[in-house]
């Protein structure tokens, strides 16, 4: 063992902070913000939060990843990158297969997010909808989700710092 690997650790502040900021903004995105703007119809809302995407995934065919995403799979993401990411802050053993874990869970939220949004985008037009992009009239909801899982994902790599002395 070298004096580097013996030397004691303190919890990464910076990291576990920017693990919690990133936590918040996808739950706020997730519970109160809108995904999507859209021009108002007689026959829609033109606000589009994240319960209604997940009313939408569920009634469209050929959204199973999208249906699995807003129904549980986007909260066990959040959930695994906030407990991943602030362990992965502590100064423990496993810290650095936790720094790994986190982040790759980061990067996964905002993968499986475009890939839920687009898969509802492609059913949506499937059924007779609009074709533009995933991205087309979207807000803050769908960018801060994004956001969220990216800085959780910074955040998780941070990992416990060497304490001074």
């Amino acid at each position: 063992m070298t004096s580097a690997e013996r030397a004691p650790r303190a919890i990464g502040l910076p990291g576990a902070l920017l693990v919690i900021a990133g936590g918040a903004l996808v739950l706020v995105a997730y519970r109160f913000l809108d995904w999507y703007d859209t021009p108002a119809r007689a026959d829609a809302a033109s606000k589009i939060t994240f319960s209604e995407l997940h009313g939408s995934a569920q009634q469209l065919s050929g959204a199973g990843a999208a249906n699995a995403y807003f129904n549980w799979l986007a909260w066990l993401l959040l959930i695994a990158l906030v407990l991943l990411g602030v362990a992965a802050t502590m100064p423990i053993r496993p810290a650095d297969a936790l720094r790994v874990a986190g982040c790759v869970v980061g990067v996964v939220g905002v993968a499986a997010t475009y890939f839920a949004v687009a898969q509802l985008h492609d059913a949506q037009v499937a059924a007779g909808g609009e074709r533009h992009n995933a991205f087309y009239n979207s807000t803050w909801g769908l960018w801060l989700t994004f956001t969220g899982f990216a800085i959780g994902a910074i955040g998780a790599l941070l990992g416990p710092r060497k304490a001074a002395g």
